[in-house]
């Protein structure tokens, strides 16, 4: 508050062009022109601080711009080495997917072996069964003795005689039929 007898004045800017009025304190407006110095040091003034505000603004926007454009080039990076990882995956499934097919096939190979061998295993089993033959022929016998020295002899000379596998039989000649592919 005003103490009684002070007035206080304040210049106000009425437009751009400069008519500044002084403004007494107590309401009344007193209308006296503002000395041409004191309105060039104000427009100096102000045109600094416009642009130094301009300055700072168009610093504002570089550092945005330099963060932006580090980010694209970063992005850059990063989808290339996205796109490098995505083609190795794409290089190594194709393989796998081509030896999954390889072994698919192995697979289906093996399966058909298996069961003409287990077809060939039966067929012998029933070939042997079927047989009436207990021991190898007598005059297989006589060679084998000839050949390998039986007894103590042989025991001593480090011969054993060996074992003769069951005679194997034509399973055709005693009508019965495999079905070995091998």
């Amino acid at each position: 508050m005003a103490s009684p007898g002070v007035v206080c004045t304040t210049v106000t800017p009425t437009s751009s062009a400069g008519s500044d009025q002084v403004v007494a304190g107590d309401g009344e407006a007193a209308r006296r022109p503002v000395a041409p110095a004191v309105m060039e040091e104000r427009k100096r003034k102000r045109k600094e601080s416009n642009r130094l505000s301009a300055q700072r603004s168009r610093a504002r926007k570089q550092q945005q711009l330099d963060e932006l454009a580090g980010q694209v080039a970063a992005l850059r990076a990063r989808n290339g080495a996205l796109g490098l990882a995505a083609r190795e995956a794409a290089r190594r499934c194709a393989a796998v997917r081509a030896e999954n097919e390889l072994l698919r096939a192995r697979s289906v190979e093996l399966a058909a072996r298996l069961d003409s061998l287990t077809d060939l295993a039966q067929c012998l089993h029933d070939a042997a069964a079927a047989s009436s033959f207990a021991a190898a022929p007598p005059m297989m016998m006589a060679g084998a003795a000839t050949a390998f020295p039986t007894g103590a002899v042989g025991a001593a000379a480090g011969f054993m005689m060996p074992q003769l596998p069951p005679p194997l039989l034509d399973a055709t000649t005693m009508g019965m039929h495999c079905n070995y592919y091998y």
